[in-house]
């Protein structure tokens, strides 16, 4: 893709707060989505891909923030708005101004060339403050050479309280049963890391440190994450129903942090569901992971890039595990 791009943004080609390359991974803020309504709760950056027949866009994943002051957690998803006291954090895109009207502005985003024939469209998305007194403001911007990926970049807002890390989490593994987790010269699996974990919450956070992540040949770090199953449009968790259906393709879920832009702290960080959210209902297939982050120190204009592809992890350069 190079000048001529396929861009979706927000007022000017859609009535949605939506953006991204078509036939690429888009993104999207309340009350823009990928399964009509309101597109889910609230505080999260919904991920849409095209894994249907045809090409039509699902639902593949949400992205949450949690930033961290003096060991308190923030929750974007979890927390009550202080402007409207429901449920989830406002998120909005204002170009001229930070008005807190959650996602109702259509702004269409800018767009820039950054290299010959290649296109670049930046997104700023605002966010309310935290409960804990986190104050902070994302960046996501996109390639037309790198359909498949969006870059989030996390600036600190004025009155901020000091944040010791910002979490950008991929919080609904369990969309797609992600049960394979792709790292250096090894593949960990939930059904080994979590094998006797029964009970409805989350199962502990396991870490894995920079040294058993894979470096791509270009010196970027890359995490991945895939199901198990060959099939996993033919099952259905609730017989008789669509809820928590997955009806796509087999993807490819990664996170990654270029070359000179991460710490000798980055690891990866997961967690693992045995039932569906605000269910009793077991994950057909056992327990998977929900959870899928990078985590190092925070500090401002911190960048992480979440991609989503049909590519196999090999395919993407990762080893076969021992």
């Amino acid at each position: 893709m190079g000048a001529g791009a396929d861009w979706v943004r927000a007022g000017l080609n859609t009535n949605q707060p939506v953006w991204g390359l078509r036939g690429g991974l888009q993104f999207a803020i309340h009350p823009g989505g990928f399964r009509g309504a309101t597109g889910g709760p609230r505080g999260l950056i919904r991920l849409g891909y095209g894994v249907l027949s045809n090409g039509v866009y699902d639902l593949v994943n949400f992205i949450a923030v949690e930033p961290t002051v003096h060991g308190a957690k923030g929750y974007s998803e979890l927390e009550n708005s202080r402007l409207d006291h429901a449920r989830g954090k406002r998120f909005w895109v204002a170009t001229k101004g930070a008005s807190g009207r959650d996602g109702l502005e259509l702004e269409p985003g800018t767009l820039t060339q950054p290299a010959l024939g290649v296109q670049r469209l930046e997104v700023p998305i605002h966010i309310e403050s935290f409960d804990n007194g986190a104050h902070v403001s994302l960046v996501v911007s996109q390639r037309s050479d790198a359909p498949d990926e969006i870059e989030i970049t996390i600036r600190t807002e004025s009155g901020s309280a000091p944040i010791e890390h910002c979490v950008l989490t991929a919080t609904m593994g369990n969309m797609a049963r992600t049960r394979l987790l792709w790292l250096k010269n090894e593949v960990a699996s939930s059904l080994a890391l979590y094998p006797d974990y029964k009970d409805s919450g989350f199962a502990p956070h396991t870490s894995f440190g920079l040294e058993r992540l894979h470096v791509t040949v270009a010196g970027d770090v890359l995490v991945a994450l895939t199901t198990d199953e060959a099939a996993p449009a033919a099952v259905f968790p609730f017989p008789g129903s669509h809820l928590w259906h997955y009806g796509g393709v087999k993807v490819t879920q990664y996170w990654r942090k270029p070359k000179g832009g991460y710490r000798d702290d980055l690891h990866a960080v997961v967690n693992a569901r045995h039932v569906y959210w605000q269910s009793q209902r077991p994950i057909p297939g056992g327990i998977a992971f929900e959870n899928f982050e990078l985590r190092e120190r925070f500090y401002d204009g911190q960048r992480f890039v979440f991609g989503i592809t049909t590519n196999s992890p090999l395919q993407m350069g990762f080893k076969p595990a021992r």
